[in-house]
Protein backbone atom coordinates (compact mmCIF):
# COMPACT_ATOMS: atom_id res chain seq x y z
CA UNK A 1 0.00 0.00 0.00
CA UNK A 2 1.28 3.48 -0.86
CA UNK A 3 2.25 5.10 2.43
CA UNK A 4 2.31 8.60 0.93
CA UNK A 5 -1.45 8.27 0.31
CA UNK A 6 -2.06 8.45 4.06
CA UNK A 7 0.03 11.61 4.54
CA UNK A 8 -1.18 13.91 1.78
CA UNK A 9 -3.06 17.04 3.01
CA UNK A 10 -6.41 15.50 2.08
CA UNK A 11 -5.68 11.93 3.07
CA UNK A 12 -8.22 10.03 5.24
CA UNK A 13 -5.79 9.95 8.17
CA UNK A 14 -5.17 13.70 8.16
CA UNK A 15 -8.87 14.49 7.80
CA UNK A 16 -9.73 12.00 10.54
CA UNK A 17 -7.07 13.39 12.84
CA UNK A 18 -8.15 17.01 12.34
CA UNK A 19 -11.85 16.23 12.76
CA UNK A 20 -11.21 14.27 15.93
CA UNK A 21 -8.93 16.97 17.31
CA UNK A 22 -11.60 19.66 16.87
CA UNK A 23 -14.33 17.41 18.29
CA UNK A 24 -12.31 16.67 21.41
CA UNK A 25 -11.31 20.32 21.77
CA UNK A 26 -14.95 21.37 21.56
CA UNK A 27 -15.91 18.69 24.06
CA UNK A 28 -13.27 19.90 26.52
CA UNK A 29 -14.28 23.57 26.21
CA UNK A 30 -18.05 22.97 26.54
CA UNK A 31 -18.46 21.44 29.97
CA UNK A 32 -22.09 20.62 30.70
CA UNK A 33 -23.65 23.42 32.82
CA UNK A 34 -25.51 20.96 35.06
CA UNK A 35 -22.23 19.24 35.89
CA UNK A 36 -20.76 22.60 36.89
CA UNK A 37 -23.85 23.59 38.88
CA UNK A 38 -23.85 20.44 41.02
CA UNK A 39 -20.41 20.78 42.53
CA UNK A 40 -20.47 19.98 46.26
CA UNK A 41 -20.77 22.96 48.58
CA UNK A 42 -20.09 23.45 52.27
CA UNK A 43 -22.13 24.88 55.11
CA UNK A 44 -19.88 25.25 58.11
CA UNK A 45 -18.07 21.94 58.55
CA UNK A 46 -20.67 19.97 56.58
CA UNK A 47 -20.05 18.91 52.97
CA UNK A 48 -23.37 19.08 51.12
CA UNK A 49 -23.81 16.89 48.07
CA UNK A 50 -26.42 14.53 46.58
CA UNK A 51 -29.02 13.62 47.74
CA UNK A 52 -28.93 16.95 49.64
CA UNK A 53 -28.81 20.39 48.09
CA UNK A 54 -28.67 23.85 49.66
CA UNK A 55 -31.63 26.12 48.96
CA UNK A 56 -30.70 29.34 47.17
CA UNK A 57 -27.15 28.07 46.69
CA UNK A 58 -27.67 25.01 44.48
CA UNK A 59 -30.22 24.17 41.81
CA UNK A 60 -33.05 21.79 42.69
CA UNK A 61 -31.84 19.26 40.11
CA UNK A 62 -28.66 18.76 42.17
CA UNK A 63 -30.56 16.95 44.91
CA UNK A 64 -33.20 14.33 45.49
CA UNK A 65 -36.79 15.58 46.09
CA UNK A 66 -37.37 16.36 49.77
CA UNK A 67 -33.66 16.62 50.62
CA UNK A 68 -33.31 20.39 50.49
CA UNK A 69 -31.43 21.98 53.39
CA UNK A 70 -30.54 25.54 54.32
CA UNK A 71 -27.51 27.23 55.83
CA UNK A 72 -28.53 29.51 58.71
CA UNK A 73 -26.94 32.70 60.02
CA UNK A 74 -24.72 30.68 62.37
CA UNK A 75 -23.40 28.62 59.44
CA UNK A 76 -25.26 25.51 60.58
CA UNK A 77 -26.96 23.13 58.17
CA UNK A 78 -30.72 22.99 58.80
CA UNK A 79 -33.12 20.23 57.73
CA UNK A 80 -36.88 20.86 58.05
CA UNK A 81 -39.09 17.92 58.99
CA UNK A 82 -42.78 18.12 59.93
CA UNK A 83 -42.61 21.84 60.80
CA UNK A 84 -39.55 21.33 63.00
CA UNK A 85 -36.06 22.54 62.19
CA UNK A 86 -33.16 20.20 62.90
CA UNK A 87 -29.46 21.03 62.96
CA UNK A 88 -27.41 18.50 60.99
CA UNK A 89 -24.35 17.64 63.07
CA UNK A 90 -22.91 14.92 60.87
CA UNK A 91 -23.60 13.29 57.49
CA UNK A 92 -22.32 9.83 56.60
CA UNK A 93 -22.86 9.42 52.86
CA UNK A 94 -21.53 5.87 52.83
CA UNK A 95 -24.01 4.53 55.39
CA UNK A 96 -26.74 6.98 54.26
CA UNK A 97 -27.29 8.34 57.74
CA UNK A 98 -27.10 11.68 59.53
CA UNK A 99 -27.21 12.91 63.11
CA UNK A 100 -29.63 15.75 63.78
CA UNK A 101 -30.65 17.83 66.79
CA UNK A 102 -33.84 19.80 67.31
CA UNK A 103 -32.89 23.40 66.56
CA UNK A 104 -35.16 24.66 69.36
CA UNK A 105 -32.87 23.10 71.96
CA UNK A 106 -29.53 23.22 70.14
CA UNK A 107 -26.82 25.35 71.76
CA UNK A 108 -29.22 26.85 74.30
CA UNK A 109 -27.39 27.53 77.57
CA UNK A 110 -30.50 27.25 79.70
CA UNK A 111 -32.25 24.71 81.89
CA UNK A 112 -35.66 25.66 80.46
CA UNK A 113 -36.92 23.20 77.84
CA UNK A 114 -38.19 24.93 74.68
CA UNK A 115 -41.55 24.14 73.16
CA UNK A 116 -41.10 21.46 70.49
CA UNK A 117 -43.42 19.43 68.30
CA UNK A 118 -43.68 15.74 67.53
CA UNK A 119 -41.61 14.56 64.58
CA UNK A 120 -43.67 12.90 61.86
CA UNK A 121 -41.98 11.13 58.95
CA UNK A 122 -44.83 10.77 56.51
CA UNK A 123 -42.90 9.28 53.59
CA UNK A 124 -40.11 6.79 53.07
CA UNK A 125 -37.30 9.32 52.57
CA UNK A 126 -36.17 9.29 56.20
CA UNK A 127 -36.57 6.79 59.00
CA UNK A 128 -35.48 6.91 62.62
CA UNK A 129 -32.74 4.63 63.88
CA UNK A 130 -33.89 1.64 65.90
CA UNK A 131 -31.50 2.66 68.71
CA UNK A 132 -33.37 5.88 69.50
CA UNK A 133 -35.11 6.55 72.82
CA UNK A 134 -38.27 8.61 73.28
CA UNK A 135 -37.99 11.69 75.49
CA UNK A 136 -41.44 12.83 76.62
CA UNK A 137 -42.29 16.45 77.40
CA UNK A 138 -45.44 17.48 79.28
CA UNK A 139 -45.90 21.23 79.07
CA UNK A 140 -49.30 21.73 80.69
CA UNK A 141 -49.00 19.92 84.00
CA UNK A 142 -51.31 21.04 86.79
CA UNK A 143 -48.94 22.44 89.40
CA UNK A 144 -51.29 21.60 92.26
CA UNK A 145 -51.60 17.95 91.25
CA UNK A 146 -47.89 17.79 90.53
CA UNK A 147 -47.04 19.15 93.97
CA UNK A 148 -48.74 16.17 95.61
CA UNK A 149 -46.43 13.71 93.84
CA UNK A 150 -42.93 13.98 95.28
CA UNK A 151 -41.46 11.49 92.76
CA UNK A 152 -42.93 13.26 89.75
CA UNK A 153 -41.67 16.61 91.04
CA UNK A 154 -38.11 15.36 90.40
CA UNK A 155 -38.86 15.59 86.66
CA UNK A 156 -40.18 19.15 86.84
CA UNK A 157 -38.46 22.07 85.14
CA UNK A 158 -38.69 25.61 86.45
CA UNK A 159 -38.82 28.10 83.59
CA UNK A 160 -38.78 31.83 84.19
CA UNK A 161 -42.01 33.44 83.06
CA UNK A 162 -43.95 30.19 83.33
CA UNK A 163 -47.40 30.39 84.92
CA UNK A 164 -47.59 29.41 88.59
CA UNK A 165 -50.46 27.06 87.74
CA UNK A 166 -48.66 25.22 84.95
CA UNK A 167 -45.44 23.24 85.06
CA UNK A 168 -43.22 21.36 82.60
CA UNK A 169 -42.15 17.75 83.11
CA UNK A 170 -39.74 15.64 81.03
CA UNK A 171 -38.86 11.93 81.22
CA UNK A 172 -37.71 8.99 79.09
CA UNK A 173 -40.19 6.56 77.60
CA UNK A 174 -39.27 3.75 80.00
CA UNK A 175 -39.86 5.79 83.13
CA UNK A 176 -42.40 4.07 85.45
CA UNK A 177 -43.96 7.48 86.18
CA UNK A 178 -44.90 8.08 82.55
CA UNK A 179 -48.52 7.02 83.14
CA UNK A 180 -48.85 9.25 86.18
CA UNK A 181 -47.44 12.22 84.26
CA UNK A 182 -49.93 11.64 81.47
CA UNK A 183 -52.82 11.69 83.98
CA UNK A 184 -51.71 14.94 85.62
CA UNK A 185 -50.55 16.72 82.48
CA UNK A 186 -52.52 15.42 79.52
CA UNK A 187 -51.00 14.66 76.12
CA UNK A 188 -47.24 14.84 75.83
CA UNK A 189 -44.79 15.54 73.03
CA UNK A 190 -42.07 13.00 72.30
CA UNK A 191 -38.62 13.82 70.96
CA UNK A 192 -36.29 11.04 69.77
CA UNK A 193 -32.88 11.10 71.45
CA UNK A 194 -29.81 8.90 71.39
CA UNK A 195 -29.09 7.97 75.00
CA UNK A 196 -27.84 4.89 76.78
CA UNK A 197 -30.09 3.47 79.47
CA UNK A 198 -28.92 4.50 82.92
CA UNK A 199 -26.70 7.26 81.54
CA UNK A 200 -26.68 10.38 83.73
CA UNK A 201 -27.14 13.09 81.11
CA UNK A 202 -29.17 16.29 81.40
CA UNK A 203 -32.26 16.79 79.26
CA UNK A 204 -30.56 19.68 77.48
CA UNK A 205 -27.57 17.51 76.57
CA UNK A 206 -29.87 14.78 75.29
CA UNK A 207 -31.58 17.23 72.97
CA UNK A 208 -28.27 18.66 71.79
CA UNK A 209 -26.80 15.22 71.10
CA UNK A 210 -29.85 14.47 68.97
CA UNK A 211 -30.52 11.24 67.14
CA UNK A 212 -29.71 9.37 63.93
CA UNK A 213 -31.82 9.35 60.79
CA UNK A 214 -31.32 6.96 57.89
CA UNK A 215 -32.36 7.98 54.39
CA UNK A 216 -33.55 6.31 51.21
CA UNK A 217 -32.64 7.88 47.86
CA UNK A 218 -31.00 6.98 44.56
CA UNK A 219 -27.51 5.55 45.01
CA UNK A 220 -24.83 7.98 43.88
CA UNK A 221 -21.69 5.85 44.15
CA UNK A 222 -21.56 4.51 40.56
CA UNK A 223 -21.95 7.99 39.10
CA UNK A 224 -19.35 9.55 41.41
CA UNK A 225 -16.83 6.76 40.79
CA UNK A 226 -17.10 7.46 37.06
CA UNK A 227 -16.30 11.15 37.61
CA UNK A 228 -19.88 12.42 37.51
CA UNK A 229 -22.07 14.42 39.86
CA UNK A 230 -25.45 13.08 40.86
CA UNK A 231 -28.73 14.84 40.26
CA UNK A 232 -32.40 14.33 39.58
CA UNK A 233 -34.80 15.17 36.77
CA UNK A 234 -37.95 16.30 38.57
CA UNK A 235 -39.97 16.37 35.35
CA UNK A 236 -39.42 12.68 34.61
CA UNK A 237 -38.72 11.75 38.25
CA UNK A 238 -35.51 9.97 37.27
CA UNK A 239 -31.97 9.92 38.63
CA UNK A 240 -29.36 11.61 36.44
CA UNK A 241 -25.59 11.40 36.37
CA UNK A 242 -24.29 14.79 35.27
CA UNK A 243 -20.99 14.37 33.44
CA UNK A 244 -18.62 16.90 31.84
CA UNK A 245 -19.96 16.08 28.35
CA UNK A 246 -23.72 15.68 29.06
CA UNK A 247 -26.18 14.01 31.46
CA UNK A 248 -26.13 10.22 31.52
CA UNK A 249 -28.60 7.77 33.00
CA UNK A 250 -26.30 6.18 35.57
CA UNK A 251 -22.59 6.59 34.85
CA UNK A 252 -20.27 8.78 32.80
CA UNK A 253 -18.85 5.59 31.29
CA UNK A 254 -22.10 4.72 29.55
CA UNK A 255 -22.28 5.70 25.86
CA UNK A 256 -18.62 6.67 25.57
CA UNK A 257 -17.49 8.11 22.29
CA UNK A 258 -15.48 5.81 20.04
CA UNK A 259 -12.46 8.07 19.94
CA UNK A 260 -12.30 8.53 23.71
CA UNK A 261 -11.79 4.78 24.15
CA UNK A 262 -9.76 4.28 20.96
CA UNK A 263 -7.14 7.08 20.80
CA UNK A 264 -6.46 8.72 17.46
CA UNK A 265 -2.73 8.10 17.77
CA UNK A 266 -3.34 4.38 18.15
CA UNK A 267 -5.54 4.39 15.02
CA UNK A 268 -2.89 6.41 13.19
CA UNK A 269 -0.14 3.94 14.06
CA UNK A 270 -2.27 1.00 12.97
CA UNK A 271 -2.82 2.56 9.55
CA UNK A 272 0.87 3.37 9.27
CA UNK A 273 1.87 -0.20 10.09
CA UNK A 274 -0.66 -1.51 7.57
CA UNK A 275 1.20 0.36 4.85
Amino acid sequence: MNRSFFFTPFSPVVILFMATFFLLAKKASCTDPQFLACESKSCGDQKISFPFHIQNAQDDFCGYPGFNVSCNEKNKTVLSLSNNEYIIQEIDYQSQSLRVSNAAGFGKNTSCIPQIQNISLIDDRFRQSTTRTGLFFFYNCNSTLLGNDSELLKHKFDCSGESANVSTVAMLDDDPLLGSASEKCGAGVVAPVDVHRGENVSIGKMLERGFVLNWEASNCSVCEESGGRCGFNNATYQFKCFCPDRPHARSCKSGEYFFSSFPVLKFYLLLESAG
